[in-house]
């Protein structure tokens, strides 16, 4: 049965995390902080499991396993489920890191590499992110800045305001600063490759490994401007702030009713950052509250959301 399938994410502490998703959107740990929430995941680093319905309990993969068709068209193209959804809470600072392409992750590790885009849900005043170099770079002069702690020097820095969206290609350098809340949608991996951890040490002292080596042979050194994501009105409700090969990306303001339909080509799914409701779909009524995240098989057809809430929708 096609149904709104709303997801237990995948939970995940970090030497940077903060207490948000804690605090003010109903994520549960064990732990002391919630760096991230994997809203929407098939990976096996950490699964999202269903709430509702008669597949309740089971984890989106098994779904997805005996329900091939829920893919889409589109979505069936890919050797793994396409994308990966997370909220990311950065009390502090994230690594100064890159991700990898398809091609060198296929061959050297097994999985697909990470193109990413951010959508900022919140953000304190003067926060922002790293993203490319201000200037060219030789690989040399990278890894003596990174030898000596110098990397940031060298990195764009940009200041973003809530609503902001940055579109991160696999071979950018790149780091989510302290005060941040982000919604992130990626291709499904969880290959990341640091470069530099500002010598932070864990609760036991350790610091995190790097992977310089890795890291210089993937990275782009070209100059990058920071890459413009996409900002195309669909309707009064509705713009697309990211299209690639792998992912597409809505954001959509609801003001007490919407709708859209999810047809054969791909499945969809909804994360709320802000705001509560409910979406009706295929004769189910699923209510959403800040941070509720459903999954919306392909060719469920018409879906209705009610209620004042924004929602990221994202599809293949």
């Amino acid at each position: 049965m096609k149904y709104p399938v709303k997801l237990i994410p995948a939970t995940m502490q970090t030497v940077w995390g903060g207490t948000k998703l804690m605090d003010k959107w109903n994520k549960h740990t064990d732990g002391d902080n919630i760096a991230e929430s994997w809203e929407l995941s098939c990976h096996e680093k950490g699964e999202s499991v269903a709430v509702n319905g008669e597949y309740a309990n089971l984890k989106l993969s098994e779904i997805i396993k005996n329900n091939p068709d829920f893919l889409g068209e589109n979505g069936k193209k890919f050797e793994f489920f396409p994308i990966l959804i997370k909220l990311i809470d950065s009390k502090s600072d994230l690594s100064i890191q890159v991700h990898p392409s398809d091609e060198y992750a296929l061959a050297n590790e097994g999985e697909y590499g990470k193109t990413e885009m951010w959508y900022i849900v919140d953000c304190e005043k003067g926060s922002g992110v790293y993203c490319g170099f201000k200037n060219p770079i030789g690989k040399d002069e990278l890894e003596k800045a990174l030898r000596e702690g110098r990397i940031t020097e060298y990195l764009n820095f940009v200041e973003v305001k809530k609503g902001d969206v940055l579109f991160i290609p696999s071979g950018t350098v790149h780091a989510i600063c302290g005060g941040n809340l982000i919604c992130e949608v990626q291709q499904n991996s969880a290959l990341t490759y640091r470069l530099y951890d500002y010598d932070r040490t864990d609760k036991d002292g350790n610091k995190r490994p790097l992977h310089i080596e890795k890291a210089l042979e993937v990275t782009d050194t070209s100059r990058k401007t920071v890459p413009n994501a996409d900002d195309v009105r669909i309707d009064a409700n509705t713009r697309q702030v990211a299209k690639c090969k792998y992912f597409t990306v809505d954001e959509i303001i609801c003001e007490e009713e919407y709708a859209f339909e999810v047809d054969d080509k791909s499945f969809a799914s909804l994360t709320v950052v802000e705001g509560s409701g409910a979406v009706m779909a295929n004769g189910n009524c699923i209510t959403l509250d800040l941070g509720d995240t459903v999954f919306l098989p392909a060719g469920i057809g018409e879906c209705k959301l009610y209620g004042n809430l924004k929602a990221i929708k994202a599809s293949v």
